[in-house]
């Protein structure tokens, strides 16, 4: 694994890397996913048709929901996917229950390439290991590190201009903050709680 770095031009076969990176809400509606799925679908099609001599690349975090779904349209696409952990596997896998968990390790196996995002400062290995302040401030540098690393990024979001430290909403504004192009396609969530979990 490899510590991720600001963006910088890249090639792949004389052709350059056109990443798009994903973050959005864990807790998606069931009955809303394949519906939103075959958005991202139509979305990447689209950014795609607009430079078609460039390789394309999705970057995401796979955690549940948004980042699953779309490396699942990207793969409908045949396009390559790189992984940006927030931490150390060890302690991300934390997060997942056991059937995530295994479609977590599976979808990790088919990546290009897995990075880990920097520590944010004051964070440590031993306090991120805790669900609280620390976590969440690492999450936020993970989804900050994914903005400045892409070309573009597409947010599954529900439109809620609520803060969470590191939540969709926080890194969407990131984008707009770092003139970031992005997508945005609207969802709706299953559960309403605010907690770390959800994001």
């Amino acid at each position: 694994m490899t510590i991720i770095l600001p963006k910088g031009k890249e090639m792949d076969d004389n052709n350059e890397i056109y990443y798009i990176g994903v973050s959005g809400h864990r807790d998606l509606k069931k009955e809303e996913m394949e519906n939103y799925r075959r958005q991202i679908v139509d979305v990447l099609k689209k950014i795609k048709a607009k430079e078609p001599t460039k390789v394309w690349r999705v970057l995401s975090p796979l955690a549940d929901g948004a980042d699953r779904l779309a490396v699942s349209a990207a793969k409908d696409l045949g396009i390559e996917y790189e992984v940006l952990l927030p931490m150390d596997r060890s302690l991300y896998e934390r997060d997942f229950d056991a059937r995530s968990l295994s479609e977590f390790r599976s979808l990790l196996s088919e990546a290009l390439s897995v990075h880990i995002a920097p520590l944010c400062e004051g964070c440590t290995d031993n306090n991120i290991a805790d669900y609280g302040e620390w976590r969440d401030r690492q999450y936020q540098k993970m989804g900050y590190a994914l903005v400045d690393r892409v070309d573009r990024m597409l947010f599954l979001w529900d439109g809620k201009r609520k803060w969470v430290t590191g939540g969709t909403y926080d890194v969407l504004r990131y984008a707009l903050l770092r003139s970031k192009p992005f997508e945005i396609i609207p969802v709706r969530r299953s559960r309403k709680d605010d907690s770390f979990i959800v994001r």
